[in-house]
């Protein structure tokens, strides 16, 4: 067994796109543009009256992300707090609560909003990942579906509690399981003191978003406060963490890099000029979804 070392720790940067959502960004921002391939994480929490978050467009619109394209990309939104709903162009439409999680194929091409609610308590805490579509899947038919929490696993290892989202861990198989990257998502919680062993392949790209606590990465033991992003060095089959007086809660995440060319116009991410002048286009012509 090797174990992986932190290579990176990073501090979320805010966002503003959305009216009422507060966003802070790792994967994706101007610090840590692209971790092929995976494009985008984004905690997001609803903010509270007394403090409203600028967002754009008409400010009348109701809490959310408005009605917007998407093409190449397949989106994993898992939510910790409160509810997240989702409309798209196919006719999906649904809502879903804490330890759910909504997955989303926009392929050759989907319109969908999305709207986060708080829960009884006043809070709404989601994060939502963006992974790449092969170059030869990008034009894959559209698709949208939910993981309930009947649907997902939940893995007991001494004393931490893995939710198996997608992927394997524990002899248990995610609730996930027709992503095109074939990731592990693994939502875990570690009480004080305890620790736990996520086996990953050598070579893949791996994450840890921290979203409570204070875990401790690798035979080095990196603190890794919340809410911050671990990103681990590529060599080693082996991620271990330990929590510490506080306890732990993190989202961890792996996958092969695609190793190809990407091309990002916004929503939109192809693997070419060509590709892009497309999409562009059929968005013009009303032909996109």
């Amino acid at each position: 067994m090797a174990t992986r070392s932190v290579g990176i720790v990073m501090t979320p940067s805010e966002a503003h796109e959305a009216k009422g959502v507060v966003i802070n960004r790792t994967i994706g921002s101007d610090k840590l543009v692209l971790l092929d391939p995976f494009l985008l994480l984004d905690h997001l929490t609803v903010a509270s009256e007394s403090a409203p978050v600028p967002g754009s467009g008409d400010e009348s619109n109701e809490t959310g992300f408005p009605r917007h394209p998407h093409r190449g990309i397949e989106t994993l939104t898992y939510v910790f707090a409160g509810q997240m709903g989702h409309k798209d162009s196919l006719g999906n439409e649904e809502t879903v609560s804490a330890g759910e999680t909504q997955f989303m194929t926009a392929g050759a091409g989907i319109f969908h909003e999305e709207k986060p609610s708080p829960n009884a308590e006043g809070v709404h805490e989601s994060v939502q990942l963006w992974l790449n579509l092969p170059a030869n899947q990008k034009a894959k038919p559209a698709a949208y579906h939910a993981a309930h929490n009947s649907e997902v696993p939940e893995v007991k290892i001494g004393e931490a509690t893995v939710r198996v989202v997608a992927g394997m861990f524990g002899g248990a198989t995610g609730a996930l399981r027709d992503i095109a990257t074939n990731p592990t998502y693994l939502d875990v919680h570690l009480p004080a003191g305890s620790g736990v062993s996520i086996p990953v392949p050598d070579g893949d790209a791996a994450f840890a978003y921290v979203y409570k606590g204070e875990p401790a990465f690798g035979d080095e033991h990196t603190p890794t406060v919340a809410p911050n992003l671990a990103v681990f060095v590529e060599s080693g089959d082996t991620v271990t963490a330990t929590a510490g007086i506080n306890g732990a809660k993190f989202v961890f995440v792996s996958a092969k890099p695609l190793n190809e060319p990407v091309l990002q116009y916004r929503s939109l991410v192809m693997s070419n000029v060509a590709q892009m002048k497309q999409a562009l286009d059929d968005l013009q012509a009303g032909t996109f979804a």
